[in-house]
């Protein structure tokens, strides 16, 4: 599977497999969510507000950038999501947020509504 912005159809995600195996999800500070290569179709239990979207490792993240309104970049170390949809894919249209602060586990949360899963 693949992850495509719904407002241009531009890859946003390296080729996934569904990850069976909880076990393999951290949430230990500062590092990775879930391994590399693998997408998680959250239950709600992990994030706030992140029950049915779509979980990744931020190194299957292609073409995107940070978003252009500066006050949704806020974090100590890093970018932390406080403040909305953080990521927009190269073509601006805005596709989730990247947890990746130094006291959270780092990946992004796709939102189902400007994404889509292929």
């Amino acid at each position: 599977m693949k992850v495509f912005c719904k407002k241009c159809n531009v890859e946003l995600t390296n080729e996934l497999v569904e990850l069976s195996d909880r076990e393999l999800l951290t949430e230990d500070d500062g590092k990775d969510f879930l391994p590399k290569g693998y997408y998680f179709v959250s239950d709600g239990g992990y994030f706030t507000a992140s029950e049915g979207k779509i979980i990744i490792n931020l190194k299957d993240l292609i073409n995107t950038q940070n978003h252009n309104d500066f006050k949704r970049l806020n974090g100590c170390c890093d970018l932390d999501g406080m403040d909305g949809i953080n990521k927009v894919c190269k073509n601006g249209h805005e596709i989730g947020t990247v947890k990746k602060d130094c006291w959270m586990p780092h990946c992004i949360i796709f939102e189902s509504k400007l994404v889509d899963p292929k």
